[in-house]
């Protein structure tokens, strides 16, 4: 390894709970090794990708520089966790004053890949499969953005394939919250794949400021590499290139794009390429365009809830003037009934959840809708994280991955997610249990499913009725157990994960009074415990 800034670590070197192995790659600010574990509970996967950060040696100036890069690497993983970015599961610091080139450095504990972009392309010609890449980097993107970070250094080489043949952002030593319309990152770019305003910019005492547009030029750059196998400015050199984009920023010199590139790629990579951040397209419109494009865009709703037979009865409202609502007690009783003190549900109310919910006659089977739903990439979405071959319904993988990603929480997974699905109603979606007050997949309680349908975190305004479809209660799930984790108490008995479920079907608080899973729970616990395990793909969690 030659870069300025790798970090050789020896094979063999333990850290934590790990073994380095291989190395597998290097850059400018550290070094990535493959990682066995040789201890441990059983909770973390048997290998990772090791990232070693030299943050503990060299001169002042540069560990300050260092330093910052991680704390924003390290803050958005652990702030952010999207079906599209690669996962850490810890971080650990060397302590190690025989070795003083390691000594004080940071280690980063990441999902393993099986190879980058970069690797594939260096391989050989234009993947057969470069549309649906490039539709995941671009949902990649548009789940960054959404949370408002900028990636900052989007190249093929921090694009990552997995072992299931998806796709994960990674590298975000780079990355920025922002700020308003803008975030702040250090004086540092690959020129390829900086938009021009940005190569010659004033560095401030912050940084460069940069915007989600510089991560849409990035993403044209890499399209246009992707699907003809050379960069879209001309130039032999990156230097060359660059002085290129310089000319086309200022008018003297026109785009054009390759011959090789399809037509239908064509539109979206000009509008990646527009010579001003305020020309360039929009990152939703990006992924609305380029799911059209690569045929990876969802169908509406996945699936339609059957059918069922029970008629909720609907209260007869009193006319009376309006109350506030009795607030929510954080961490109450999920089946307890809501006391709502002479509430009258006004007609906008009863419009909204119209247009939430849905009425009966449009929520009956529609096998076709099912079926699409069931793409052949559906059938391996998270499949490291939640088995193939175990029952979980395909046409649900999605929105249980996705909505365990949704949460920051490293405990709340897609398997725990499935396993509780399993145990509550069998992936029922027309469950219906009037005497308990429980609907849907998810047996929600309708008074205590208002508090989590939103993502902001805000109650709808009224009790919803059921059906509850499943687009609609997997999410709210997903929101549920990410606000219980964090109140359960340390040290408590049990797999953690078993608690959180446990917690779910009666509350936080009565899972901390008895120390762990209560004596009459135990049952429930157990076979969520062997879901668990049946759904969690070997070395995964």
């Amino acid at each position: 390894m030659t870069e300025p800034y790798a970090v050789p670590v020896p094979r063999g070197y333990r850290v934590g709970v790990w073994e380095v192995r291989r190395p597998i790659a290097t850059g400018a600010f550290g070094s990535v090794y493959e990682g066995r574990r040789t201890g441990g509970d059983g909770t973390l996967p048997r290998t990772a990708a090791l990232k070693f950060l030299p943050t503990g040696t060299g001169t002042p100036r540069r560990l300050a520089h260092l330093r910052e890069l991680v704390e924003s690497e390290v803050a958005l993983h652990r702030r952010l966790r999207r079906p599209r970015l690669i996962r850490m599961y810890e971080t650990l610091t060397v302590d190690d004053p025989a070795h003083p080139d390691l000594d004080g450095a940071t280690v980063l504990v990441l999902e393993k890949a099986r190879g980058s972009l970069a690797a594939l392309l260096d391989a050989g010609p234009a993947p057969a499969t470069g549309p649906v890449l490039l539709a995941q980097i671009c949902e990649g993107l548009a789940q960054l953005h959404r949370a408002g970070w900028v990636h900052g250094d989007l190249k093929p080489a921090n694009v990552l394939l997995m072992p299931d043949g998806s796709v994960r952002l990674a590298d975000f030593n780079m990355a920025a919250e922002l700020e308003g319309t803008h975030a702040y990152t250090p004086a540092f770019c690959t020129p390829d794949y900086t938009p021009p305003e940005l190569l010659w910019s004033e560095i401030g005492e912050r940084g460069r400021r940069i915007r989600p547009s510089t991560d849409v030029w990035a993403y044209g750059v890499l399209a246009h590499l992707v699907l003809t196998g050379a960069f879209p400015l001309p130039g032999a050199t990156p230097r060359l290139r660059r002085d290129a984009a310089a000319a086309y920023a200022g008018g003297a010199q026109e785009l054009r794009l390759s011959p090789g590139l399809p037509e239908a790629w064509r539109e979206i990579v000009g509008g990646c390429l527009a010579r001003t951040h305020e020309d360039r397209i929009g990152t939703e419109a990006l992924l609305r365009r380029v799911a059209a494009v690569a045929g990876t865009a969802r169908p509406p709703r996945i699936p339609k809830v059957p059918r069922i037979a029970w008629t909720p009865r609907i209260p007869q409202l009193p006319r009376a003037p309006r109350i506030p609502w009795l607030v929510r007690l954080p961490g109450a009783r999920r089946r307890r009934r809501a006391v709502v003190l002479g509430a009258a549900l006004t007609a906008a109310a009863t419009a909204m959840l119209v247009h939430t919910f849905g009425t009966r006659a449009d929520r009956t089977p529609d096998a076709e809708e099912a079926a699409q739903a069931a793409t052949p990439a559906a059938y391996g979405y998270g499949a490291a994280e939640l088995r193939t071959d175990r029952g979980v319904p395909v046409v649900y993988r999605r929105l249980i991955v996705d909505a365990a990603h949704d949460c920051a929480q490293p405990d709340v997974t897609p398997a725990l997610i499935a396993a509780m699905l399993k145990v509550e109603s069998d992936f029922d979606p027309g469950l219906s249990d009037p005497a308990e007050d429980e609907y849907g997949i998810a047996r929600w309680t309708p008074a205590v499913l208002r508090w989590w349908l939103r993502s902001d975190g805000e109650p709808v305004p009224s009790i919803p009725r059921p059906p509850f479809p499943p687009d609609v209660s997997v999410p709210a799930m997903g929101r549920y157990l990410c606000f219980i984790e964090p109140r359960l108490a340390a040290g408590l008995a049990g797999d953690r994960r078993v608690l959180i479920a446990v917690a779910y079907r009666t509350s936080y608080r009565k899972v901390n009074g008895a120390g762990g899973v209560p004596p009459e729970y135990r049952d429930y616990g157990d076979r969520v415990a062997h879901y668990l395990k049946e759904y969690t793909p070997p070395g995964g969690k």
